[in-house]
Formats: structure tokens, C-alpha cells, sequence
């Protein structure tokens, strides 16, 4: 919608996208995602999906202890 109407957005963030999809529509959903990337300057993906982790260059994730939360920066 956004390209249509002429601006350029550079952020995506995708929030718990995959928790419905079977396999074959979380591949489907991973390769939409990989053929768009080069639009974006950051793709944020919220996930809760363990084996996704190793799909991205990058993870931050995010625990809660007695502290509240704590945030590392993976790869």
C-alpha cells in the first residue's frame, strides 16, 4: 500500500507471522520474506519459533528474569 501511494518505507516488522502456518507456509512465508529484503533496510521478525532463529543473521533475544528483561544481541 505504502509503495503505491509513493513512500518508501524502510522498516518491516513482522509480530508472531508464523505461529499459524504449517511447514510448507512457514517456507512459503521465509521466502516472500527473503525475495523482499533487498526493499527494506531492516526486517525485524518476532518470533517465538525456535528453529526460525537460525534463518536470520542476527537475533535479539529477549528473557525475563527477576530483574525484568534482559536483551543480547546474537550473531
Amino acid at each position: 500500500m505504502a509503495s503505491r501511494s509513493g513512500v518508501h518505507l524502510k522498516f518491516l516488522v513482522m509480530d508472531e507471522g508464523f505461529g499459524t502456518l504449517d511447514a510448507a507456509g512457514k517456507e512459503a512465508l521465509i521466502e516472500a520474506i527473503n525475495s523482499i529484503r533487498e526493499e527494506f533496510e531492516k526486517i525485524v521478525i518476532i518470533t517465538h519459533i525456535q528453529e526460525l532463529k537460525d534463518l536470520f543473521p542476527t537475533q535479539i533475544a529477549v528473557t525475563k528474569d527477576e530483574r525484568g528483561s534482559q536483551i543480547e544481541v546474537v550473531g
